[in-house]
């Protein structure tokens, strides 16, 4: 979902915000995990900075069953170090490009995590949203990457629905949506 170094040139102060909103969502994940939940107590509502651009999903909107050991070690490491400059704005440079590497690879972790686009304010990628995978071998009767009834107009989607072989009579719908608000 991204290339884990990209992370856009951001004023200071929207730098400081982006930290902050992929700090907490680290720490979501890793204190869920390491409580084994799999039913949360729901949280404090978020308020999602301004340098948030889209839909990047409820905080704990993710399957605790994903969190592998290896991708919570490494995410913990991320936030060892991001945890630094969230405590300590006087620190965050928009020209720091270990910083700015750590967002990215921060980032990288939850877009996996949350299976969703975390997109910033300036970046040319699209606006924060689901992302869903499908890909198929052989498709002998119907394969659909998403079916809904009624989805918002604002709603960010990408959808990647690709199989090998699509049989006679078969049918691949990529996405099928009832009502659009």
């Amino acid at each position: 979902m991204s290339d884990g170094l990209g992370f856009p040139m951001l004023a200071t102060s929207a730098l400081t915000q982006a930290i902050g909103f992929l700090y907490r969502r680290a720490e979501v994940v890793l204190d869920h995990r390491a409580a084994r939940r799999t039913s949360a107590a729901p949280l404090p509502a978020e308020q999602l900075p301004d340098v948030v651009v889209g839909d990047p999903g409820d905080a704990l909107g993710f399957d605790l069953t994903g969190v592998t050991d290896d991708l919570a070690e490494r995410l913990e490491s991320m936030v060892d170090v991001l945890g630094m400059y969230a405590e300590n704005e006087r620190l965050v440079d928009s020209q720091d490009e270990r910083l700015r590497r750590v967002l990215g690879r921060t980032r990288a972790l939850l877009e996996v995590v949350y299976g969703r686009r975390i997109t910033f304010v300036g970046e040319d990628r699209p606006a924060s949203g689901m992302r869903i995978v499908n890909k198929a071998g052989d498709v002998h009767g119907i394969s659909r990457a998403l079916k809904a009834r009624r989805v918002s107009s604002q709603a960010s989607v990408d959808v990647e629905h690709t199989a090998q072989v699509v049989h006679r009579g078969a049918e691949m719908t990529s996405v099928e949506i009832d009502d659009l608000l």
